[in-house]
């Protein structure tokens, strides 16, 4: 559950930072009529095996806040060498109307020293396939796609603008986390599955820039996550975060939100290989302990996480390891945070004590000026 590419997507689309010339505007869809969805995910946490990692357009095309519609499919490597990536496919709006949505995809090179490299692909009218099967999303010949084990994703993109060639694998170490919709507010709602919460994730990045043509190898943690919904997106207050300890074979994730005010929804995550469940507000509080301004915006350098219900108890600090900025309005930054996650966490009634987990947070990544 982030918002900050879907939030740096539409700014750059906005105002057309990189988008290419028009070829081919896809069909619409081909069922018109009222379909469907795939049964809900389980309000209480199950074993994570089924997550919902398909397309769910068609299913709500007809709704009539339909132009609020948003889908994405993203993935995160945090690299052994320091070297840290995020890639998201997404579909903004009415996908039946091309001038009223968008389709493409956003990659973020975060390096070790600090300094970022982005680059997006979207135009009016761009090729794409969406599967209603499995997880399978082609954009202009790239495509994120689930093997037929259903452990294995294989991330593709390339861009002509500074030559960008990215082939990636995350295999899944851990359950999936599958649950109910995050929130749900009148016609507005958020549904979020994570189906990689912790992963091997190898592969290779190249591209070109005033320095040169740059190769990354890349191996680290990875994951991946999937959320759609019909929401607003400015008024959204958004919090969410991933942590995982290799040593541990574990990953802690977590996601709330609020729309127009109303009182928070979500919950925390523990998933192994064996094992993954939930615990959800209100038995989950959350404490902002620790402020900083960073890149012109306050954010939390230290919050706790405490609560418990029967099958999971949890006492964690997060603590503010470092940032980068992904994009910049005016005089503010979009920082994209890094922390480290110290505590505890039980899960029927065994204790893991969790010291070198590290991994990426936000804190109402929407309403970034907030």
């Amino acid at each position: 559950m982030k918002g900050a590419l879907a939030l740096v997507t539409c700014a750059v689309l906005v105002t057309a930072g990189m988008a290419l010339p028009a070829d081919d505007r896809p069909s619409p869809l081909d069922e018109k009529a009222s379909l469907s969805p795939p049964g809900p995910a389980p309000a209480a946490m199950g074993d994570g095996e089924g997550v919902d990692d398909t397309a769910h357009f068609r299913y709500y095309q007809n709704e009539s806040n339909i132009i609020h519609w948003y889908e994405w499919w993203y993935v995160n490597v945090k690299g052994e060498d320091g070297n840290n990536l995020l890639v998201e496919f997404f579909t903004f709006g009415d996908l039946n109307n091309p001038l009223a949505s968008a389709v493409g995809i956003v990659l973020i090179h975060m390096k070790e020293d600090g300094t970022v490299f982005r680059s997006l692909k979207s135009y009016p009218g761009i090729n794409y396939a969406l599967d209603y099967e499995k997880c399978d999303v082609v954009i202009d010949g790239d495509y994120f796609r689930q093997d037929d084990t259903g452990t294995t994703y294989t991330i593709t993109y390339t861009n002509a603008i500074c030559g960008v060639e990215l082939n990636l694998s995350v295999e899944s170490c851990t359950r999936s986390v599958t649950q109910a919709p995050s929130a749900v507010y009148g016609n507005e709602w958020m549904s979020w599955n994570v189906a990689v919460p912790l992963g091997n994730a190898t592969g290779t990045l190249s591209y070109h820039d005033l320095s040169g043509r740059h190769t990354y190898d890349l191996e680290g943690r990875g994951y991946h996550d999937h959320n759609w919904g019909i929401a607003r997106k400015l008024p959204l207050e958004w919090d969410w975060g991933e942590f995982s300890d290799p040593r541990q074979g574990a990953s802690i994730t977590y996601g709330m939100v609020s729309l127009d005010d109303q009182p928070f929804v979500g919950g925390i995550y523990f998933a192994n290989a064996t094992t993954s469940v939930a615990l959800y507000m209100p038995d989950l509080r959350i404490r902002y302990l620790q402020w900083e301004e960073i890149a012109g915006v306050d954010k939390p350098v230290r919050l706790r996480l405490q609560g418990a219900n029967q099958a999971m108890t949890v006492n964690l600090t997060i603590t503010y390891l470092r940032h980068y900025v992904i994009a910049s309005v005016v005089s503010k930054g979009m920082p994209y945070l890094m922390g480290t996650l110290r505590g505890t966490v039980t899960v029927q009634g065994h204790t893991y004590t969790l010291s070198g987990a590290t991994g990426f947070y936000e804190h109402h990544f929407f309403n970034f000026l907030g």
